[in-house]
């Protein structure tokens, strides 16, 4: 499963065209179907040429048919329902949803499910078998690593972040309150049991950089 995050509708062209570079290269085959709920962004006059241009067949589902897309219908739910844990767990602000949901995503790839009985989508996908031990829970207080060559003697050597993710590089996504900005580093000590308090820092901000 893949998530993509926008703000409009009109975005989800360009997304879809980086979407099908990134599968058929890494599967080496071609997209030959796309099956979508009769959305209007999906019916729009660009994606139409772009379907002939590339040959895909565009399905729709029949409205008010909703167990014609049941799977992908379960699995919004999951990951939905995931997304509203893991914000209400550690008390954190609703602006997060989506790093929230890309995480819920990154870990649900890396779980078992019923129709891959022996295996997990990552590993489906790409074969070979995911490790599992970076996992922490989501929103908890964490310490990231200041080097030496950044701080004086007496400065603390580290500083308290908020644990919001994954990066593919394989180091942790980590939010900080106070400057809201995002950040990804390897070294860092998260403790799982502890959050941040929310009310010390603007719980509306959403100018934070990606």
């Amino acid at each position: 499963m893949w998530i993509y995050l926008i703000k409009r509708k009109c975005e989800v062209l360009s997304v879809f065209k980086k979407f099908k570079s990134m599968v058929e290269r890494q599967c080496d085959s071609k997209i030959k179907v796309l099956r979508s709920d009769g959305g209007g962004e999906y019916a729009a006059s660009e994606f139409s040429e772009f379907y002939e241009k590339e040959g895909i067949v565009h399905e729709f589902t029949p409205p008010y048919t909703p167990q014609h897309n049941g799977a992908t219908r379960r699995r919004n739910r999951t990951l939905l329902n995931m997304v509203r844990c893991m914000l209400k767990t550690k008390k954190m602000p609703n602006f997060l949803w989506g790093e929230a949901a890309s995480a819920a995503t990154y870990v649900l790839n890396r779980s078992p499910t019923q129709r891959l009985k022996l295996m997990t989508p990552e590993e489906a996908w790409t074969c070979v078998k995911p490790d599992v031990s970076h996992l922490r829970i989501f929103g908890s207080l964490c310490y990231k690593h200041v080097p030496d060559a950044l701080r004086r003697k007496l400065d603390d050597k580290s500083t308290p972040q908020v644990l919001i993710g994954y990066h593919e590089t394989g180091g942790y996504k980590l939010y900080d309150p106070n400057s809201e900005q995002v950040s990804t580093n390897k070294d860092v000590y998260v403790d799982e049991s502890s959050r941040w308090e929310w009310t010390m820092a603007n719980p509306e901000a959403t100018n934070y950089t990606l």
